[in-house]
């Protein structure tokens, strides 16, 4: 089936070993109120039957898909890479093989980049599904602290505008990735998304855009984004996570991925480095006295202090690292966490 009238977009679905759920994002692509030109799965070789799935899916359902393999694993960022290579058409759209979009998603992305000539990214909000239950607004939500609003078209929802992209990323991203569209030609331009990163790299891809042009957004949900066992925002990935966002930010300051900043965001850049330095080090040391030992010396830890400078400047988290390596009867958990 080759879609009629569609939206000048094509989606990018990066996918690892989901082969149980990525049939779930594709029906949410076919169910949207208007299709995009062209869909592409790239496979970050994947050792399950993800591709055979999508194979099998675009077969049943008559709805051509782009499947792309990659060799070897290269993470999340190569993956998307290849898939903005890939396109041909003016905007770009990622959707993470685990969410689903709700129906009118590209074509509320759309409708807001190209309703202002200088828009390099468009985004909106998600409800986050969980074991828990759902949480509507769950990622943008409060988060944004100073907003322009644009005013509204034909009933729709309001639109707004970050009044400087980069401080209000610079922290942390405030975008689920799943709920955006941007420029194809901007991405380019910037690089892509670094693809030394396995987490992050979406953060840091948005404040390489932020150059490129403004940024605008809806405050309604447009994707359920599911978290589960598997994917980088449940609790066991923590040191992982926090160690990654560590290394985002000693690579912007040192300039290596791109992003030019003001003298007042450099000062604000220290005092994040600062906070995420303690709680890296918080979750190494619940890893116990070897990985923190090592954690301390590696690349990471070297770039922000010698091991003496760490253990005087957070002396808990060794205290913390040796307990975790003690088993204390089976009380050890809930005591470190008082330390």
């Amino acid at each position: 089936m080759v879609p009629a009238n569609p939206l000048d977009i094509t989606v990018v679905i990066p996918t690892f070993n989901r082969s149980s759920s990525i049939g779930r994002a594709l029906d949410s692509v076919r169910a949207q109120t208007r299709l995009p030109r062209a869909v592409v799965v790239v496979d970050d070789a994947s050792a399950d039957d993800t591709v055979a799935s999508v194979e099998k899916w675009s077969w049943q359902q008559d709805f051509p898909v782009e499947i792309i393999q990659l060799p070897k694993n290269m993470g999340p960022g190569a993956a998307r890479n290849r898939g903005i290579a890939y396109a041909s058409t003016r905007y770009v759209g990622f959707l993470d093989s685990d969410d689903e979009y709700l129906p009118d998603a590209l074509e509320t992305l759309i409708s807001m980049a190209g309703r202002y000539p200088d828009v390099a990214l468009s985004f909106a909000d998600a409800t986050v599904v969980s074991s828990g239950g759902e949480e509507h607004h769950g990622l943008v939500g409060g988060k944004v602290l100073q907003k322009e609003e644009l005013g509204s078209k034909d009933g729709e929802e309001t639109v707004f505008r970050l009044p400087n992209a980069t401080t209000a990323l610079l922290k942390a991203s405030i975008i689920p990735t799943s709920a955006t569209c941007f420029r194809r030609d901007a991405a380019v331009r910037v690089g892509g998304m670094p693809e030394s990163f396995r987490a992050g790299e979406d953060w840091l891809f948005w404040l390489r855009l932020a150059g490129e042009g403004s940024f605008v957004f809806q405050l309604r949900d447009i994707v359920l984004h599911h978290r589960h066992s598997g994917n980088l925002t449940h609790p066991d990935s923590a040191e992982f996570v926090s160690r990654e966002k560590l290394r985002g930010y000693i690579a912007l300051e040192r300039g290596h991925v791109g992003v030019r900043l003001s003298s007042d965001q450099k000062r604000a850049l220290g005092r994040h480095i600062e906070r995420q330095a303690r709680t890296w080090r918080y979750n190494l040391s619940r890893l116990g006295l070897r990985d923190y030992a090592h954690g301390i010396r590696s690349e990471v830890g070297r770039s922000i202090g010698s091991p003496i400078r760490h253990v005087i400047d957070d002396p808990r988290a060794l205290l913390r690292a040796a307990y975790w390596s003690v088993d204390h009867f089976g009380n050890r958990r809930e005591v470190a966490q008082g330390l």
